[in-house]
């Protein structure tokens, strides 16, 4: 099983890199001696190794897996390289058009340097790439043992629609679960228990509807709108942190961000928000089971009226029981005839057009799913807009279902789905898990990520790459790999489930870390996408983050050490940085050579380094600091700035004039920008501009 999804992963990354080097792309490398023939070799293999992963598919076996994950290793070390000269080739591009001859003539011997070294690199990269795959003595005969028409996944462009997938979910979550959504309805407003708090738990494997189930309980119109004064959701980290509850808590109350507030203020307004009032608390995928955490929490929720409930979800039984639930409903698996019509649902009006052998194979397929509302749902989108009979018997005999549990069967549910995606959406889908579960994904920030890390491309038909990215992020939204996407706090956002989530960490696997080694003079030489949210206490050895392409950084105080040495990272193309930065880190992050994206929230800073603007390469600002007053007067030298996003910047005055000078920048988004009292007439020189959302 893990061999064929990496292998599907490693397709997926060589097929993109066989796109950068179309004969289209290669002409920004034609400069650089001796390395546009082993360019076009490299092609050739990575055009023939993905195809043969493609059409392998599900036969890759355990035996494959070291030949997988070292085919994996140098296809990245390409694309660093790729994506260098990527960057060398626009700089000499700007430079020839601004019409820079002293500095062209200055940097000559730079240049040749740079190529001298590219082509050894190349070369190296090549001897690697072909001793690996000469290494798998048996590459022809795998190939040609696969029968004759064996399904190989269909790698259409992404389609160009409005998603349903949100209706289709509720709907498919109604069928089956009527009668447990009126049971517990019924326990929530029991009037003859008028104990302070009651606590309903819904328990259930993961996939199998429990925030959905919960969801459609919380917007009852008929009795739970009508009997609760007070409504309140929100998403329990994995980690349970009484403080952060309340902060999320706040959110859900006052649609404000907590950022701005003290946790005094944040403890008095759920406390006004409670006292004295019958309310429902939704706590979604609780997992703790430490009592004391738990009554910690209940402290500063006591004060509700009589009536007063708590829905709770969780996979594990243990929460229900040391949270002292009053009722605990265990959600089963929907039956044969629900989890067909879930299936139908979404397979939609083509369902009609069927034949009866597609549908018996069809019901074969469901039954696989142990009724998992989940794992119907995803195999479902898998086959949707296919009418060919091998093309369902490729998913009915994939030994990717024959797991004998209910919860390895919705992984490898979601597997076999994530192996149908094209190539460009399942590098889309693992960037979602930089950033930690339960978070809403900004549908603008996502896009710019994979416009920075250059997963996606302009193709006949796009004017635009972020038409290219909302187009991605549709599609990934129709497949239920994104999901409940709503607008939140001016800003269009989406979730994964948790174990979509899981799924995209399994996938880049070694690629990622979560966490920095206890040990840090431990290799990192794998890991290019960190998503750290407790930070280290010591100091990190100065190459730490060599080979690093994103890095996630959330809360803690301990930034100079992560970022101090984060500027030594050579491809390192996005920072997010959720916390106080000093001005000694914004030094050191402004220092990072080929930034393309940049985030940074919690700022507290009335003013920016003007060395901001030297980051020639940045693409994406999102900055949101509530005491900044002015940006960099310079900005203006950010050529390649496409979006510039100062929402929450509620003390901004200005817009520098040089604004103007951005020559690519198409969306600006100035939402609670509320001291900012004109814009400089030099936007209109922005012709590129496409949003200005105030």
């Amino acid at each position: 099983m893990m061999a064929s999804i990496e292998g599907a992963a490693v397709s997926a990354i060589l097929k993109i890199l066989a796109n950068k080097l179309a004969p289209s792309m290669m002409k920004q490398y034609s400069s650089i001696v001796g390395v546009t023939k082993d360019l076009q070799d490299l092609k050739g293999r990575f055009e023939d190794i993905s195809s043969w992963l493609e059409k392998a598919g599900c036969k890759t076996t355990d035996k494959d897996q070291f030949f997988i994950r070292q085919l994996k290793h140098v296809a990245y070390d390409v694309d660093d390289i790729v994506d260098e000269f990527h960057l060398e080739a626009e700089k000499h591009e700007a430079e020839v058009a601004n019409n820079i001859v002293s500095k062209c003539l200055c940097t000559k011997p730079k240049s040749y340097l740079f190529q001298f070294k590219a082509a050894l690199k190349i070369k190296a990269i090549k001897k690697r790439f072909d001793a690996i795959v000469k290494q798998r003595t048996d590459f022809s005969a795998i190939v040609n043992s696969l029968p004759e028409g064996h399904p190989v996944p269909h790698m259409n462009r992404t389609a160009r629609a409005i998603p349903t997938v949100p209706n289709v979910a509720v709907a498919s979550i109604i069928c089956g679960r009527e009668r447990e959504k009126q049971e517990i309805i019924s326990k929530l407003v029991d009037k003859n228990n008028q104990q302070i708090i009651k606590i309903v738990s819904i328990i259930g494997l993961g996939g199998s509807g429990k925030t959905a189930l919960s969801n459609l309980v919380f917007g009852d119109g008929n009795t739970v709108k009508d009997h609760f004064e007070v409504r309140i959701w929100v998403h329990v980290p994995q980690e349970f942190d009484v403080q952060e509850l309340m902060m999320k808590m706040f959110e859900a109350i006052t649609y404000q961000k907590f950022e701005h507030h003290s946790i005094q203020n944040i403890i008095q307004t759920i406390a006004d928000t409670l006292t004295g009032k019958r309310y429902l608390l939704v706590l979604d995928d609780v997992w703790t089971v430490d009592r004391s955490q738990w009554e910690d929490f209940m402290l500063y929720i006591k004060r509700g009226a009589p009536g007063s409930s708590i829905l709770l979800t969780s996979r594990n039984r243990n929460v229900a029981e040391v949270v002292e639930s009053t009722d605990l409903s265990k959600l089963s698996s929907l039956s044969k005839d629900d989890s067909w019509t879930v299936f139908t649902q979404i397979i939609g009006e083509d369902i009609k057009g069927l034949d009866s052998e597609l549908l018996e194979v069809g019901r074969e397929i469901v039954n696989k799913c142990g009724g998992v509302p989940l794992a119907i749902k995803v195999l479902a989108n898998v086959l949707r807009g296919k009418t060919r009979i091998e093309q369902w018997k490729a998913v009915r005999d994939s030994n990717l279902l024959d797991a004998e549990d209910k919860e390895h069967r919705v992984l490898a549910s979601l597997m076999l789905s994530y192996s149908h995606l094209p190539s460009h959406l399942k590098r889309c889908f693992t960037i979602c898990s930089l950033f930690p579960k339960g978070l809403p994904l900004d549908k603008q920030q996502l896009v710019d990520q994979w416009i920075a890390h250059n997963v996606i491309s302009l193709t006949h038909g796009y004017n635009c790459l972020e038409d290219v990215g909302d187009d991605c992020f549709n599609s990934l939204v129709q497949v239920s790999f994104l999901q409940d996407v709503k607008e939140y706090f001016g800003r269009v956002c989406c979730e994964m489930h948790d174990l979509l989530h899981d799924l995209a960490q399994f996938i880049l696997d070694e690629q990622i870390s979560t966490n920095v080694p206890k040990d840090a003079t431990s290799s990192t030489k794998y890991h290019r996408y960190f998503s750290l949210v407790q930070q280290p206490k010591k100091p990190l050895p100065r190459m730490f983050f060599k080979n690093a392409r994103a890095i996630y950084v959330d809360g803690g105080d301990c930034d100079d050490i992560i970022f101090n040495k984060a500027k030594n990272a050579k491809h390192l193309c996005s920072i997010i940085a959720n916390n106080n930065l000093s001005t000694t880190v914004l030094t050191a992050i402004f220092q990072t050579k080929h930034l393309k994206y940049l985030e940074m929230s919690r700022l507290q800073c009335e003013s920016l380094p003007e060395t901001m603007s030297d980051i020639w390469s940045l693409q994406a600002l999102h900055l949101e600091c509530s005491s900044l007053l002015e940006l960099p007067k310079s900005i203006g030298k950010l050529q390649k700035l496409r979006t510039l996003n100062l929402s929450w910047c509620m003390k901004l005055k200005f817009l520098p004039n040089s604004i103007g000078d951005c020559n690519m920048l198409s969306s600006i988004y100035l939402c609670q920008c509320m001291e900012l009292a004109a814009l400089p007439n030099s936007v209109g020189r922005n012709k590129k501009l496409r949003v200005l959302k105030l």
